[in-house]
């Protein structure tokens, strides 16, 4: 499943959702993914408002961004 959304982010261009085990802990990152390479992602992280690179298997799941809950 999270494969799938992060291709579809790829090839769509859409923003996604993904929960992240990181060196900080766990968060919640809305991203497009530019680039999937072997083991990491190259994605526009809007947390972070930069490039980011998040390596594959950290990524504990990924779904379509939804502007509505955000907004809440």
């Amino acid at each position: 499943m999270v494969e799938h959304m992060l291709k579809a982010s790829l090839e769509r261009g859409r923003i996604i959702t993904i929960i992240y085990s990181g060196e900080s802990g766990i968060s919640e990152r809305n991203i497009k993914v530019l680039e999937i390479q072997d083991h990491k992602i190259k994605a526009y992280c809007y947390l972070r408002k930069q490039i980011r690179y998040f390596k594959f298997e950290n990524i504990l799941s990924a779904a379509y961004y939804n502007l509505r809950r955000s907004a809440v």
